[in-house]
C-alpha cells in the first residue's frame, strides 16, 4: 500500500504520464486523496482510468507493462 504520489514516482520517466484532471480521485478531499490515502497499486491504476492523462505511450500499452 502506498499513496497515489508513491505510485506515480515509480511510473518510469520516460513514460511521460501527467495527470491533467485527476477524476479518479475525492475532489473534495484531493490533497488526502492523492497524497495520503494508502492505496494499492490496482486501485492507483483504476483511478489513473478514470482520469484525464496525457503519457508518451498508450494507456494500454502501459497496463500491459504494470501487467508483468
Amino acid at each position: 500500500m502506498k499513496t497515489s504520489k508513491e505510485w506515480l514516482e515509480e511510473v518510469p520517466e520516460e513514460h511521460g504520464l501527467i495527470i491533467m484532471d485527476p477524476d479518479g480521485w475525492d475532489r473534495k478531499n484531493y490533497e488526502y486523496s492523492f497524497n495520503e490515502e494508502l492505496i494499492t497499486k490496482e486501485e492507483f491504476m483504476k483511478r489513473l482510468s478514470y482520469s484525464t492523462t496525457m503519457c508518451k505511450i498508450s494507456f494500454h500499452e502501459y497496463l500491459e507493462q504494470q501487467a508483468k
